[in-house]
């Protein structure tokens, strides 16, 4: 018999490493992100997969998972509750997160294995998440970038809100000079539009509250 503690452990781990991949994939708006209906529902189905692991163990048994050895008075020793949550709650994870192959397609990697089920998952929930903080994203950078002058801030913003993180990658900074370039390569965009995008594009990277006190400090310097 399974005890009822690690049923709750093997649960709870499986939960926080979903937890842990949502953070990682939505870091502007990260307890938003995972408080919307798509991410409760893939963190439930993280859990879930954690239980289907424990009772596998339960029936498997092995040894290293047990109580003690199996002896002639004690032929089915319980499970250890510590090791058997920790290995359901992280094999399941890396069992359903492994592939055999990957191919390319147009929308991204596609995943051949256990992968190709949370993969699948994950595409709808980022979806999900990201109509639902698109809004939220979209009133925040308009109150934050008002008055602000595309022209000025282009030269001066970005700078200053990267220069607050140590960890900001050259390759993601190299991806904003080209959302940047587009944005100054088209002139029919409303300028309103181009300073919204531009602070969009600037608290994708940083956060919305970087964004705001970097605004807030540059001041005049950057507005009409």
């Amino acid at each position: 018999m399974i005890p009822l503690t690690a049923y709750f452990g093997a649960f709870v781990i499986g939960v926080m490493v979903g937890v842990a991949e949502l953070l990682s994939r939505h870091r502007d708006y990260p307890l938003l992100a995972i408080s919307t209906l798509p991410s409760l529902g893939y963190l439930a189905l993280n859990g879930i997969l954690s239980l289907m692991a424990l009772l596998v163990l339960g029936i498997w048994r092995p040894e290293w998972v047990l109580v003690g050895a199996p002896t002639a008075s004690s032929p089915m020793p319980p499970l250890d509750v510590l090791k058997a949550s920790l290995v359901a709650g992280f094999g399941a994870a890396a069992f359903f997160r492994s592939s055999l192959f990957k191919v390319r397609t147009p929308d991204g990697d596609l995943s051949f294995g256990p992968a190709i089920v949370i993969d699948v998952f994950l595409r709808v929930i980022d979806d999900g998440v990201d109509r639902t903080l698109g809004a939220k994203r979209l009133d925040d950078v308009a109150a934050i970038m008002q008055g602000v002058n595309f022209e000025k801030a282009a030269r001066s913003l970005p700078t200053y809100c990267f220069a607050a993180l140590k960890r900001l990658s050259p390759e993601a900074q190299q991806q904003f000079a080209f959302q940047i370039k587009a944005l100054q390569d088209a002139p029919n965009i409303d300028p309103a539009a181009k300073t919204t995008s531009l602070g969009l594009a600037i608290m994708t990277l940083v956060g919305r509250a970087i964004l705001q006190k970097a605004v807030k400090q540059l001041g005049a310097s950057i507005r009409d």
